[in-house]
């Protein structure tokens, strides 16, 4: 047998057969594997059929479980007190395997998700408040604070409410019928995991992988549990160890060495070996060996690893620890590895991110991935609606595009050696389901994951967080804007609000923006940094979220902090009173700029007849426009409109101005929904501050007129307009019917002077000089 040949290989992608061609070799070695770090005693196993039949058995139900792994990873399925996450379930399932010893997590109770009503919930609860308010609403009362004229509480108002009442309980009513039938979306609870998910793994059990390099399947990894391995050594008794002679080392050793001569070797060693069955006719077809590698292209002892830099120091050898075939096969588990060259040091794992491992730094390099992944994480805005609760809404998503640095040894080396130990860290991190990001000043972000016992920290992130228009998220190019930089010094420590993806704020004089940890890793992911925003990206968070507040009807966005909002309303007005070029420009100054512009800004009847003049002259759409995006007046704030209405009639008492009447006239007829007419009512001061609405109501209706003639009575055309048309179609691209007929010829100023002095004298307000 020493002289014997081998027969022409299969393919590699075929399992070697276990079965000899010759009747005389049944029985005899079927299968030769070498497992990473083994030492010269047990270099290498060679395994009779049986113990072959169970290995190829194992390798495939290990490859199955890296499949579902890759497959629950790209789950965005939640969490939930009932159902664990895909992940998690993964998790699970290896544990029972024994692949992991994972522990139990202490639930993290300040990412923990509180309950959200679903968006129909939210719908009902705005319906509700708008039956209430018209049922509560009594036009002729607002019309007696004004005028005592007994001819206009018409019956036509009455009827008109009773009509506006019934379309809003309609509504109400197939609402519910959708809540009953459960179309719609349930809140998302958060719950910590239980010590039970992992109450079926067996403790008397060793958990682990084992790497090993299997001789009739070259160019890869595989990967077997321990307990299989220690099974296939002591239940097959025809299981033989092959010793590292010094022959066999001198032919690995030799780059010119033939993978003829290595079997004729093994085959000599195992024949001298109490002269036992000879080897059986193995199918065996190595790796092709390159000039810098050597004989099996991957055998551990022998080979380098050069550093990501491109240096290769010497005696930079190859971990070889248990904890190091868990980390390789996290790696492949996580990433889909196709290929290792450790010749080069170099991992591919397919076409989202390249990778190398490096000894000399300690750390495994994801370079310029997409995380969580290209297509990012759904970004959701969440507001409160009009019973308090809860309710998010998804609007465009969220990526990382950057690099990702996991550590993965402990302890100091010297110089030129390789005596570090591999740590759990790296393993961890891309196996666990929970992972942490944290602020980090040397690194931008420093992350950690949570699945193993004892596990110790993974790594750093570095890049840029974007984020994408709904109306481009599905796109093939997409058109994503880079909104932060993740890097050294640029990350702070600050807290999100529970169930919140995201919040906005000003921080001196920055856009901060505070962040939660599955924006970068998605589901399943804790903790929270912030950071600033790039100031060319103001615009685009505000547009994005004047676009919310519109498709939610002015609800109270959580995302956006008070302070921030405030000015973005009152920068608004000044870019009207400024009439900038470029809004996108406007609102990427400095915010101390912009302070000390509002602080500066003309006195009031300057600004009501400058801005009378701009709306009447339709310069509004040359004013709300950027080189990219417009915004159109129906995207504008409440708090915005509500400074603008405020203007034109508080300078409207000593200028009896027609045009200013006019431009108050167009504003209020764009106003799309109850809501927000309600907001702007709440907002009509001089800064944008809240108020009494029914008091900015009854100010507007001061400088209408109130002829008992029905041709000249804009107070009753203005009642039945809030009755019968506000609302009614917020889609539409133009207003249907104006709020009010403005006035043809001059008005009565002396039935105008007694209504504003009605008024006066009911609120004490002295901004009104009569």
């Amino acid at each position: 047998m020493t002289n014997a040949t081998l027969p022409e290989p299969k393919a590699t992608e075929r399992r070697a057969s276990s079965r000899c061609e010759s009747p005389a070799c049944q029985g005899t070695v079927a299968e030769i594997i070498h497992v990473t770090g083994a030492g010269d005693d047990e270099w290498c196993l060679a395994l009779p059929d049986s113990a072959a039949e169970e290995l190829y058995r194992e390798i495939t139900d290990m490859d199955n479980l890296m499949a579902e792994f890759r497959e629950a990873q790209s789950s965005q399925a939640t969490e939930t007190d009932d159902e664990p996450s895909p992940k998690r379930k993964w998790m699970i399932k290896a544990t029972e395997m024994g692949v992991l010893a994972p522990e139990a997590d202490a639930p993290d109770t300040a990412a923990s998700e509180p309950p959200k009503a679903s968006l129909i919930q939210s719908q009902i609860a705005a319906l509700d408040e708008q039956i209430r308010w018209y049922d509560d609403y009594d036009p002729s009362k607002i019309l007696a604070a004004v005028s005592d004229d007994a001819q206009l509480r018409e019956d036509i108002l009455t009827a008109a409410k009773a009509k506006r009442l019934a379309t809003l309980r309609a509504r109400r009513q197939a609402l519910q019928a959708k809540l009953r039938e459960g179309s719609a979306q349930d809140g998302v609870k958060g719950s910590g995991i239980k010590p039970s998910d992992f109450s079926s793994r067996s403790s008397r059990r060793e958990a682990g992988v084992v790497e090993i390099m299997v001789f009739s399947r070259p160019g890869r990894w595989y990967y077997i549990r321990k307990s299989t391995f220690q099974r296939l050594k002591t239940h097959h008794r025809a299981v033989r160890p092959i010793r590292k002679s010094r022959r066999i080392a001198r032919v690995l050793e030799n780059p010119k060495s033939s993978p003829k001569e290595l079997m004729g070797k093994i085959r000599d060693d195992l024949k001298a070996d109490a002269a036992k069955s000879p080897v059986g006719n193995i199918e065996v077809v190595f790796a092709e060996a390159k000039d810098s590698g050597h004989l099996l292209g991957e055998e551990h002892s022998t080979l380098t690893w050069n550093s990501s830099d491109g240096e290769a120091p010497p005696e930079n050898g190859f971990q070889v620890s248990a904890e190091a075939h868990l980390m390789r096969y996290a790696m492949q588990a996580s990433a889909g590895v196709n290929s290792f060259d450790l010749s080069t040091g170099e991992i591919d794992i397919g076409v989202k991110a390249s990778a190398s491992m490096a000894l000399l730094e300690a750390e495994v390099k994801l370079a310029e991935v997409f995380i969580p992944d290209q297509a990012g994480w759904d970004c959701r805005f969440t507001f409160r609606n009009r019973n308090g609760e809860l309710t998010d809404l998804p609007f465009g998503a969220f990526r990382l595009s950057g690099d990702v640095t996991l550590n993965c040894f402990a302890g100091g080396r010297a110089s030129g050696e390789a005596n570090a130990r591999l740590n759990t860290g790296a393993a961890t991190f891309l196996l666990s389901d929970k992972r942490r990001v944290q602020p980090d000043p040397g690194a931008g972000l420093s992350v950690s994951g949570n699945a193993f016992a004892g596990a110790e920290a993974g790594g750093a992130v570095s890049g840029k967080l974007c984020w994408v228009h709904p109306e481009e998220q599905f796109k093939t190019n997409a058109d994503w804007q880079e909104l932060v930089s993740i890097e050294a010094g640029a990350t702070v420590a600050a807290g999100v609000g529970a169930g919140l993806d995201f919040e906005l704020g000003v921080e001196g004089n920055d856009l901060l923006m505070k962040c939660s940890g599955r924006i970068v890793f998605g589901p399943g992911a804790s903790g929270n940094f912030g950071t600033k925003i790039n100031l060319e990206s103001a615009w685009t968070m505000f547009k994005a979220t004047m676009e919310t507040l519109r498709s939610v009807d002015y609800e109270y966005l959580e995302n956006i902090s008070d302070e921030l909002f405030l000015a973005w309303s009152r920068n608004l007005f000044l870019a009207v009173m400024d009439g900038c070029e470029d809004m996108a420009a406007w609102y990427n100054q400095p915010y101390s700029l912009l302070r000390r512009i509002w602080q500066n800004r003309a006195i009031q009847k300057s600004n009501a007849e400058i801005l009378a003049r701009k709306i009447n002259n339709r310069d509004l759409d040359f004013i709300f426009r950027t080189k990219k995006e417009n915004i159109s007046l129906y995207e504008i704030s409440p708090e915005t409109l509500g400074m603008m209405c405020h203007t034109l009639t508080f300078t409207f008492v000593d200028s009896w101005e027609e045009e200013q009447e006019t431009a108050l006239n167009y504003l209020i007829t764009h106003i799309g929904t109850w809501r927000k007419f309600h907001e702007v009512l709440q907002h009509m001061t001089e800064d944008g501050s809240k108020c009494n609405p029914i008091q900015s109501l009854e100010r507007i209706c001061s400088i209408l007129d109130d002829g008992t003639d029905e041709t000249d009575n804009q107070l009753t055309e203005f009642n039945n307009w809030i009755m019968t048309e506000l609302g009614t179609d917020p889609n539409a691209p133009v207003p249907q019917t104006v709020a009010w007929t403005p006035t043809k010829g001059r008005k009565n100023w002396t039935r105008a002077r007694e209504r504003l002095m009605a008024y006066k004298n009911k609120y004490q307000d002295n901004s009104i000089i009569v």
